[in-house]
Parts: C-alpha cells; structure tokens; sequence
C-alpha cells in the first residue's frame, strides 16, 4: 500500500480571539481555512463556532519542518 509522506510543522505564531464563552452542551464547530502558503509558511484562519454561534476566530501561521529535521 502506498501512503503519502508525512509533513511536519511548527507553530511560528498563534493568534486567537475569544469572542464570547463556547457552550459545551451543544455541538462545537470548528473550521479552518489556509489564507496563504509562501514557502515553508502556511497561514491559516479558524473559526469556532458553538450552537451556530461564533465564539472564537484566529489565524495561525505554521512552518513546515526541513525533511531532515532530527535526523
């Protein structure tokens, strides 16, 4: 079976705005969507939502990891 190579990433930044509290007794929805990839770098935007509701939104920016990192 052939399988496709794993990529690893770092967090290079995080940033989150909580907008409000995030029910735990409804469903938590939680959706991410890459804003930008240059290089090594993907930026990534997120949303969070709870009972239909926003509750938090962020943006993060991964770095992938060279393939002999830790070799």
């Amino acid at each position: 079976m052939d399988s496709l190579r794993a990529f690893r990433f770092v967090t290079g930044s995080l940033h989150v705005d909580f907008l409000q509290p995030t029910r735990i007794d409804a469903p938590i929805e939680i959706r991410g969507r890459i804003q930008e990839i240059k290089g090594r770098k993907v930026v990534v935007h997120t949303a969070v939502r709870s009972g239909g509701v926003l509750t938090a939104r962020g943006e993060a920016v991964a770095v992938q990891l060279p393939e002999n990192f830790g070799a």
